[in-house]
């Protein structure tokens, strides 16, 4: 890591390489940085961007290894996302992985022409599938594509959740059905809260 950065969160590489992915997260990281919403303007103590790293081959690469090895390992075919972050993970997963796989991207609502569909690609509902996604916050994004999904006709059974990195605070456990006995969730770096030294 970039001596020059310390980070106002922890980074756990849980489940893989902290070489590897040091400078991937340096190169994700940035802090006040100016977010419009709407008429307000925040100042965010930091965001993650991996559309930073994700834009550049090398860094692709090394997180796109993540998922191939996790679609051997679980012997999955099927690949879906939903949001921009992750498309570029998208087809670079697809040509990495030693066997065929088929793919899909979620659309926030159906094309409105030509074949009208919110799942653009060739998923077939009787395989498993995986929705896979760069960062999880609220888990939003992932409940929208598990959503999509269940629409299109895929059991909750035939569904799991991979993700490259997510916040370790929150309610998506809870909201999302993951964890021990429930949905299979696969992730790589959690990010959590420093904790403040108590004052003696």
């Amino acid at each position: 890591m970039d001596e020059n950065i310390i980070m106002i969160i922890n980074v756990n590489y849980d489940n893989v390489n902290k070489e590897d992915f040091e400078p991937f997260m340096n190169r994700c990281y940035f802090e006040n940085v100016y977010i419009k919403i709407g008429k307000k303007q925040n100042k965010p103590k930091f965001i993650i961007d991996n559309r930073v790293p994700l834009s550049e081959s090398h860094f692709l690469k090394k997180a796109s290894a993540v998922f191939v090895d996790l679609l051997i390992k679980t012997n999955t075919t099927q690949i879906a996302t939903y949001g921009m972050g992750a498309a570029t993970l998208l087809g670079s997963i697809s040509v990495m992985t030693p066997f065929p796989i088929c793919t899909g991207i979620i659309r926030k609502r159906k094309k409105g022409s030509g074949r009208d569909r919110r799942i653009e690609g060739s998923l077939d509902d009787l395989k498993p599938v995986m929705i896979i996604d760069d960062l999880m916050n609220s888990g939003r994004s992932v409940k929208v594509g598990i959503s999509a999904l269940k629409d299109y006709g895929f059991s909750e059974k035939k569904i799991s959740i991979a993700v490259l990195m997510y916040f370790d605070w929150g309610k998506r456990n809870e909201n999302l059905k993951i964890g021990k006995g429930k949905m299979p969730f696969h992730y790589a770096m959690r990010l959590s809260r420093k904790r403040k030294k108590k004052k003696s």
